[in-house]
């Protein structure tokens, strides 16, 4: 430690446990003036690290973080889960589709059930409905309707729109359609969902 006398100001370096912990009467060697010097009260006890304490600042950038990561994980809700979304609202499919960002009806989720023909004449009457096997509404899909021959020949195809353009979870949708087809009895008719652009 440094000891420094308040006669002269001569700067002597002095071990600190050479003085008593409460202090003593020490001689200056230059101007033998008498004074009472009292060690440093850190002398012989470790330091510890101050705690960090958080400014208001580093408070304020955490809270902007946070926040910046939950507006981050909304829009990549908003745009994952457009197609969902827009079921619920169809309002939003042009903002969608103004972003460039297609809006298709979920096909894996979608089942034609109860198809059914009936051919009077050179015309064949098609009915069904589009089932929805999701959990959530879901944007109904146009219908490709092919009528072939057995060996693959296409007699008529023709798109079909269901009645609704939404359906609901575990709902359902009827569908029509007559078409112009020469009685066969080999005819083969399929009805297929297409993932159409959506746009309203």
């Amino acid at each position: 430690m440094l000891l420094t006398c308040p006669s002269c100001e001569t700067i002597f370096r002095v071990d600190s446990q050479n003085l008593n912990a409460d202090g003593q009467t020490v001689r200056c060697s230059v101007c033998s003036h008498l004074w009472f010097a009292v060690p440093p009260r850190s002398a012989g006890i470790s330091l510890k690290k101050p705690k960090r304490v958080p400014t208001r600042g580093s408070k304020g950038l955490r809270v902007l973080l946070v926040l910046l990561l939950l507006l981050g994980a909304l829009v990549g809700g908003v745009v994952h889960q457009r197609v969902v979304l827009t079921a619920y609202l169809p309002g939003l499919v042009p903002g969608y589709d103004l972003l460039g960002m297609t809006i298709r009806a979920n096909i894996d989720k979608l089942e034609v059930i109860n198809l059914k023909a009936a051919h009077t004449g050179d015309t064949l009457r098609l009915s069904g409905s589009l089932q929805n096997n999701s959990e959530f509404d879901t944007h109904a899909a146009d219908l490709l309707v092919t009528v072939a021959t057995t060996d693959g020949t296409i007699i008529n195809e023709q798109m079909v729109m269901p009645d609704d353009r939404i359906i609901k979870a575990g709902g359902s949708t009827p569908f029509f359609l007559q078409l112009n087809v020469e009685k066969s009895a080999e005819a083969v008719v399929t009805v297929v969902p297409i993932a159409k652009r959506i746009t309203r």
